[in-house]
């Protein structure tokens, strides 16, 4: 299965996230994660300048910005995200661009901020996990696939929202009906083995 091949992969993620009550804990805890993250590796410092071909594409604000690993870490998730859907990631780029500020700027001036991303992550990260074993009746994605839990996750927790606003219909159609398909075939299977014991 290709990195770059969207439905294949959108359609693994939505195997572990067919639950509505789930769905929804993703969407508030994925960004969270997410944004806390990106505090931590605020603090690398800078890595590098800022290269010049970027300070045209992003305006006057970018001339701040710091060249640290949360900086390349968005700005890889970005290009990445360009390669499965074009539009999609054009829309997530400013709340990403945004979750790197607001999260960089709490590193830098709140008075506990180690303290503040700590709770966050790990608050987050608790119900992720509650939320899959709970409702998904299953372990989280992250145990079969670390990459897509970690690099894709946030793009796709987008994507589910831009479905529910009526983005890409038809797509949405064909991955819904594979997902379905795929979590029915894992309870199956699941209630099989249960009997053999």
């Amino acid at each position: 299965m290709s990195i770059f091949d969207l439905k294949a992969q959108y359609v693994k993620y939505g195997e572990y996230h067919a639950n509505p009550i789930n769905i929804i804990s993703h969407q508030i805890f994925v960004p969270s994660i997410q944004w806390s993250t990106m505090g931590f590796f605020s603090l690398t410092g800078p890595l590098m300048e800022v290269p010049s071909f970027l300070l045209p594409l992003f305006g006057p604000s970018m001339l701040n910005i710091k060249m640290n690993f949360a900086t390349i870490m968005a700005l890889s998730r970005i290009c990445y995200f360009i390669t499965l859907d074009y539009v999609a990631a054009m829309l997530y780029t400013p709340i990403l661009l945004i979750m790197l500020s607001t999260s960089s700027h709490v590193m830098e001036t709140f008075q506990y901020p180690k303290l503040l991303m700590s709770f966050i992550f790990f608050i987050s990260w608790a119900a992720q996990v509650a939320g899959h074993y709970k409702f998904e009746k299953r372990a989280p994605a992250l145990l079969d696939n670390l990459i897509q839990a970690f690099a894709m996750a946030p793009f796709f927790v987008f994507l589910e929202l831009l479905f529910m606003l009526g983005y890409r219909p038809a797509f949405h159609k064909e991955v819904s009906t594979l997902i379905a398909d795929k979590v029915r075939i894992f309870h199956a299977n699941r209630a099989s083995a249960k009997k053999k014991e």
